[in-house]
């Protein structure tokens, strides 16, 4: 990611940052758990809950921080800590926690158990990014183009190669993110695997921590549905194609038949035919699923056809994308 587009100019989110007021009474708020130091020399406030920590990491490591944190601030409300500056943020506390995370332990997420889930990316990254901790988003942008990612446009279709622990739906916020961080090739992956939802699902959009929902822009949402469309239309493409196989093959009448048993179970009976995960693999790698082998000649001529479908959602993205 380029230092242009991570030191952008202070947008109305960056605005809400933090504040010197409404801040809730002190009787209503908790204590986190895990970012209470008793010694801090700092309140964060993040709707009813409080962070308890030291102000140099945090101006440090943010200028906006820096920024807000040189400005007087007010005193807590609590008897046990009243010269204590007190900050709100407008953000969820499970948001600050993982910044806090972040501050404390860098950018190698060692403060995440396992392999952290979209959220928590989705989390480094735009808090990272409100903030300008650059290391932030740079470490959990990193790990999620080390699993969403593509070695060519031809290898694109391989919609499995992401972590397991990512649902469908989270490949909206995918999306979004490349979007925040200016990393086309993320969005390329993100929109192909939104070509996989049901449309309803794309206008409900991926529920957030906070609440609220997180949908594709007008933009994006366009896309996806112009790209179903031409991948729906290739399956019928793909239905009138299939029987042309090799005609000199021994056994090209059981094949043809063969394959024809294979179109009813693929697109008879699927839903969602083209947009399901499984939309673009080989002919070949199906076929043995269903322990259903035409011959080797008879197979050979229709996976020699594959690389031209497998570009196919590649080129109607960018397409679509550049209209």
């Amino acid at each position: 990611m380029s230092e242009v587009s991570r030191k952008r100019s202070r947008s109305q989110e960056d605005d809400d940052s933090g504040s010197r007021s409404s801040l809730p009474p002190a009787e209503n708020r908790t204590r986190d758990a895990d970012y209470w130091f008793d010694d801090g020399n700092l309140i964060l406030v993040a709707e009813e809950v409080e962070f308890r920590v030291y102000a140099a990491p945090l101006m440090r490591r943010s200028p906006v921080f820096r920024e807000m944190l040189s400005l007087p601030q007010p005193q807590a409300d609590g008897a046990a800590y009243l010269s204590i500056p007190t900050v709100r943020l407008y953000d969820h506390p499970t948001d600050v926690r993982r910044l806090l995370g972040s501050i404390i332990f860098g950018n190698d997420l060692r403060f995440v158990k396992d392999r952290p889930d979209f959220r928590t990316l989705s989390s480094l990254i735009r808090m990272g990014h409100k903030y300008q901790i650059d290391y932030a988003v740079e470490g959990a942008l990193a790990y999620l183009q080390h699993y969403c990612s593509y070695p060519s446009p031809s290898q694109l279709t391989d919609l499995q190669a992401v972590p397991s622990n990512f649902s469908a739906l989270d490949h909206i916020g995918v999306v979004n993110i490349a979007r925040l961080t200016h990393t086309p090739e993320l969005r390329l992956l993100g929109l192909a695997h939104c070509c996989t939802l049901h449309p309803k699902a794309l206008v409900r959009g991926l529920k957030r921590e906070d609440g609220t929902s997180e949908k594709l822009s007008p933009e994006d949402l366009t896309i996806v549905l112009l790209v179903r469309a031409e991948l729906i239309k290739d399956d019928g493409l793909d239905v009138l194609c299939i029987r042309d196989g090799a005609e000199d093959c021994e056994y090209a009448e059981e094949c043809r038949w063969m394959l024809m048993r294979f179109l009813a179970y693929h697109i008879g009976t699927q839903e969602q035919q083209s947009s399901s995960a499984s939309w673009r693999q080989a002919w070949s790698s199906q076929l043995q699923d269903l322990h259903m082998l035409p011959s080797d000649r008879y197979a050979d001529s229709i996976v020699a056809r594959e690389p031209e479908k497998q570009h196919s959602m590649t080129g109607c993205i960018f397409g679509h994308s550049r209209e």
